[in-house]
């Protein structure tokens, strides 16, 4: 197949069909065409705008562009509603008026005060098909992300008929000046023009939007369908009816007060954002109570899109931009840093080779021979001369470097010691690179806020300026004035929007600057805010409101300078000391007493084991190598790992209930990582490559597959990984004898009653499908009564590996139903 739009057409054209045919056959199906070596530069092909490479529903290709992809289609759904209601403004409107004064004859009105008077019947019918072209494009774009009709159906149509509303608005509006222009000072264009100006350049701004997204999917950037989550298609719906609900609103208020409908929508905007400017309000009975149940609904309607706003901001910053930063800090670091002595060396020659390289590019050049550059190349190749031989030399002398079977078991506890020190160094390294990327996060996000809410409040001053001033003198400090105290909700009314130009844009700017000002406080709440509290709470702890453990904490921190205090704060750190030793050891007797039965049945180092398992002692780097070589020369018990499992599975379960995610130690690590490996095929031997094979427990601190690098925060992580560890266990170890039995007669009993009937068993008792009377306990291999559970779905559980049984040799466990 040709490879290019130009071959691909040529190629059907000479088979003979017909030019259209050939068209649509190069559009559709040219493919992005090779490229030469030299063409590529820094690992990137040159943009041309003629590469054609349309990508299906779903591929294994990388999407990019993202702003395109996602951003473009959210932006185009939320507008395209609100270019609508302006579409629908220039329609009901007329678009001039009459400021004559009739009481006082040569003095004008001011523009709110101004009879409109009709415009042409051509106006009229335009703006009626503009309109209707803007609708049904809406809804070839809804059509698209419901996909009901195909991305190349609905896009392109959208994009038509957008600009055709666009170009029919203009049009009308060039037509109007032209020909059926009003003539001053006492006519004057009416709030209904500034609202068709303002429904044609949304719609341009829409048009364009939807191209650059076609044209990313044509050039191969993305599939082709808007990828959208959850939170983005409901945000869409809820920007939908709240548009709505605004254009409705505005029709009731403007047939109860006798207003015009653009004026309507001004009132209807300021009673939702509850600015209130007093300028516009209800002098009807109807009116006054129809604002109560409208203005709540609109209220909890706008808290909802300014939410699903929130959310989607942030989900498009946090996989498109913090995420490729994280991956560059951690990309950057990984080059600097070498995991043995070995390496160092290694990098050491690459990094002098690439200079020597360097220079000698350099000497090699007519207009840099010189005689300073001929030492330096004479150095470099000296230097290359000395090192390849040092090499050679070291080479031949090497001995053989071959592991002895008698090695002493301390020498390997101490390698081993070597080993998770200098991996606890890429650990604590890639920790920290966590720690500034999560600081920087919080204050990009702020300052990128800043700068919008900044733009959207001077820029935005700028217009209402321009507006204004020819007819009521505001200047530009008034005009940031008044944005000020319509951001912050405060609505003073002293100053308003009077003139039909300045409400179109009041409503426009009012909507979009206002849930750019919330994400603005949400910020200011993970960052400026944060750091204020943390140190009012600071202060307050020292005087108003003394904190317990306050002065116990300051002696364990500058033991030193704590000698030269008084008495009395010494004895006081000693009492808080000892109230708090009290209160550790109390609050850990539940916990303990919870594993106090299978603690005490188990030998000493097995305790240590499942103390260590169950976060109540904390291990260190010898506890951790002990505990390897153990688990080297004397097999473990595969009880008591299992045991250990469930312990720690209680334990991440419970750290997930934390308010604040969980970040385990190093320590804490190695200790996971060794209970998801034992239940390897083979045992803890054979677990590291098994895997590796599976690619789930092998994992580099600084490299792409790091835990810290996951979406999951680590305790989700650590949880998902100990039951993928205990279904391997329990199918690798299928129950016997007569826990096996027990746990037969249980899984026919829930078969029996599978689907919500009730059943009686052999002595009459009667059981519920999701309920069992009895609980079987492992311990001991023997079914005991006990307290009512809930089983859900343990049928299932038992054969959802039944394949996986037989791969590896195990028989799994049937149930014969009778």
């Amino acid at each position: 197949m040709p490879q290019s739009l130009v071959h691909e057409f040529l190629d059907q054209r000479g088979q003979g069909k017909k030019f259209s045919h050939s068209l649509k056959k190069a559009v559709f199906q040219a493919q992005r065409p090779d490229l030469d070596v030299g063409e590529v530069e820094n690992g990137k092909a040159p943009f041309k705008i003629w590469k054609v490479h349309m990508r299906g529903d779903h591929d294994d290709e990388i999407s990019d562009w993202w702003f395109a992809s996602t951003a473009v289609p959210i932006l185009a759904a939320t507008l395209g509603p609100m270019a609508n209601v302006l579409s629908i403004g220039a329609l009901v409107s007329y678009w001039r008026q009459d400021m004559s004064d009739p009481a006082h004859p040569g003095q004008l009105l001011a523009q709110p005060l101004g009879t409109p008077y009709r415009d042409p019947r051509w106006c009229y019918w335009v703006n009626v098909v503009s309109l209707i072209a803007g609708f049904v494009g809406n809804l070839f774009l809804l059509l698209n992300f419901t996909q009901r009709v195909r991305y190349l159906t609905a896009l392109p149509f959208s994009i038509i008929l957008w600009f055709f509303a666009c170009f029919l608005l203009v049009g009308d509006l060039l037509a109007m000046h032209i020909h059926a222009a009003p003539v001053g000072p006492a006519q004057i264009y009416s709030g209904g023009f500034w609202f068709g100006i303002a429904a044609a350049s949304m719609y341009l701004i829409l048009t364009a939007l939807l191209m650059l997204n076609l044209l990313g999917f044509i050039r191969g950037h993305y599939p082709r369908h808007f990828e959208l989550t959850e939170d983005q298609r409901t945000l869409i719906v809820q920007t939908m009816l709240f548009f709505i609900w605004l254009a409705g609103g505005a029709a009731v208020y403007s047939r109860l007060e006798g207003w015009r409908f653009i004026d309507a929508l001004y009132y209807v905007d300021v009673t939702v954002l509850t600015v209130g400017f007093g300028d516009l309000y209800p002098t009807e009975n109807a009116g006054r109570a129809l604002l109560i149940p409208y203005s709540v609904i609109g209220i909890i309607m706008l808290g909802l899109v300014i939410g699903a706003i929130f959310k989607s901001v942030q989900e498009i910053g946090e996989k498109n931009i913090i995420r490729q930063h994280y991956e560059k800090q951690r990309a950057s670091h990984k080059d600097k840093t070498v995991r043995s002595s070995l390496e160092l060396e290694r990098k050491e020659i690459e990094l002098e080779l690439a200079r020597e390289r360097a220079q000698m590019k350099q000497a090699a050049r007519p207009s840099a021979r010189s005689t300073a550059t001929g030492r330096v190349l004479k150095s470099a190749m000296e230097n290359r001369s000395r090192r390849n031989s040092a090499n050679n030399s070291m080479a031949n002398g090497r001995p053989a470097s071959t592991r002895q079977n008698t090695m002493q078991r301390h020498v390997q506890k101490q390698q081993k010691i070597i080993m998770l020190k200098e991996e606890k160094e890429r650990f604590e390294a890639m920790r920290g690179i966590q720690k500034k990327s999560e600081a920087w996060r919080a204050w990009y996000r702020l300052t990128v806020t800043l700068t919008i809410f900044g733009v959207f409040w001077c820029v935005g001053a700028v217009f209402l300026w321009q507006a204004e001033a020819a007819t009521l003198g505001q200047t530009y400090w008034q005009s940031i004035y008044f944005c000020w105290v319509s951001l912050l909700s405060i609505g003073y009314g002293d100053l308003s929007p009077k003139t039909g130009a300045g409400r179109c844009f009041f409503f426009i700017w009012s909507l979009i600057a206002v849930p750019t000002m919330t994400i603005l406080a949400s910020d200011l709440t993970s960052t400026v805010v944060a750091f204020f509290n943390h140190w009012s709470n600071t202060v307050a702890d020292f005087t108003i409101l003394p904190s317990s453990g306050l002065w116990c904490a300051l002696k364990d921190q500058w033991p030193k300078d704590f000698i030269k205090l008084p008495r009395w704060l010494k004895k006081a750190a000693e009492e808080e000391a000892a109230a708090s030793q009290y209160a550790v050891e109390n609050a850990a007797q539940p916990r303990m007493a919870r594993t106090m039965v299978t603690v005490q049945s188990s030998s000493t180092s097995t305790s240590k084991d499942e103390a260590m398992a169950a976060g109540l002692v904390k291990a260190n780097i010898d506890t951790i190598a002990s505990q390897h070589g153990r688990d080297v020369h004397q097999y473990p018990d595969a009880n008591a790992l299992a045991r250990q499992l469930a312990l720690a599975i209680r334990r991440t379960a419970s750290d997930l209930q934390l308010e604040k995610a969980r970040e385990y130690t190093y320590e804490e690590w190695v200790e996971f990582t060794r209970l998801i490996r034992f239940s390897a095929l083979g045992g803890p031997n054979a677990a590291a490559q098994e895997a590796e094979d599976e690619g789930m427990i092998e994992w580099d601190w600084i490299g792409k597959d790091s835990p810290m690098m996951a979406q999951q925060t680590e305790p989700e992580f650590v949880l998902d990984r100990l039951c993928e560890s205990l279904i391997r266990y329990i199918k690798r170890n299928p129950a016997k004898g007569d826990f096996a039995e027990t746990l037969r007669e249980k899984g026919e009993i829930a078969l029996r009653l599978k689907g919500g009937a009730r059943s009686d068993d052999e002595e009459g008792n009667e059981f519920d499908a999701l309920t069992l009377t009895g609980s079987v306990r492992s311990g001991n291999g023997i079914a005991k009564g006990g307290e009512k559970e809930v089983i859900k779905g343990g049928l299932d559980a038992l054969h959802e590996h039944d394949d996986e049984y037989e791969n590896h040799g195990i028989q799994p466990i049937t149930i014969k139903k009778e």
